[in-house]
């Protein structure tokens, strides 16, 4: 019996490779991401210890530059929450594009797969088929031979 070979194995095998490249793409984007959530958390807590800093500030009665400082403080880690909420949109777009790409590279691998399956089924079916054809002979062959060897018996 000849054994199976797919003809479009080094396809298959490319796909595979560019699916896993995509994958390993997708885990430092989704790394990246985790971090800049982190980032943002971070900020977000410092950003309401500075709110609690300023309200014990204002209710002691603390100097007004001191109030003005603490003031521009909390406006700029708005601001840089601002920015990090947008770092981090960016991000999650392109987790997103990349998690596409890669149930895309799936899809085309899988479809490759599913048609080396395919056709090594009918390979072995064919090669069942074939080799029960032989043995189907060989039967038939030692049948005639043991039926005429007593047919000549039976005769003589």
């Amino acid at each position: 019996m000849r054994r199976f070979k797919f003809k479009l194995q080094a396809v298959l095998e490319h796909r595979r490779f560019q699916e896993d490249q995509l994958k390993v793409e997708l885990a430092v984007l989704m790394r990246n991401e985790a971090q800049e959530r982190f980032k943002l958390e971070e900020l977000t807590r410092e950003l309401e210890a500075s709110y609690q800093i300023l309200a014990d500030k204002l209710h002691s009665g603390a100097d007004v530059r001191e109030l003005a400082l603490l003031d521009e403080y909390v406006k700029t880690l708005r601001d840089d929450i601002g920015v990090q909420c947008l770092t981090v949109e960016a991000i999650g777009r392109q987790v997103n594009e990349k998690r596409s790409e890669v149930l895309e590279a799936m899809k085309r691998r899988k479809l490759l797969q599913a048609l080396r399956d395919k056709q090594e089924r009918a390979h072995l079916y064919e090669s069942a088929r074939v080799e029960q054809s032989e043995l189907d002979n060989q039967t038939s062959v030692r049948f005639a031979r043991t039926h005429t060897s007593k047919c000549h018996q039976s005769n003589s």
